[in-house]
């Protein structure tokens, strides 16, 4: 009979086996699920930073465009103190540059 006993116990070990791995492939998956989320949100801030950027150079263009035809010097200073420097291209010549 104490035959039986081990092996019974023995048998209810290793039912509980898959029981204990089902329930630590829950919690993994819970962690894993909080990390993704986590992952999702950073994802949508580095691209919203990416967009951001894209208006933000249009912005600055269109000041520099500004501060340059009302030749504003002021908005030319602001600029300047915010490292942004204009370079000021002239329009090409009618005549192709070959003066004339």
């Amino acid at each position: 009979m104490a035959g039986r006993a081990a092996l019974g116990t023995l048998l209810v070990i290793v039912a509980a086996i898959p029981l204990v791995a089902v329930i630590g492939d829950f919690v993994v998956a819970r962690g894993n699920h909080s990390l993704r989320d986590e992952v999702d949100r950073r994802q949508h801030l580095i691209n919203q930073g990416a967009q951001l950027a894209h208006v933000n150079q249009a912005l600055i263009r269109q000041i520099a465009v500004v501060a340059v035809k009302e030749r504003d010097t002021k908005l030319r200073e602001l600029l300047s103190q915010n490292g942004i420097t204009i370079n000021v291209t002239p329009p090409p010549s009618p005549d192709g540059g070959k003066g004339g």
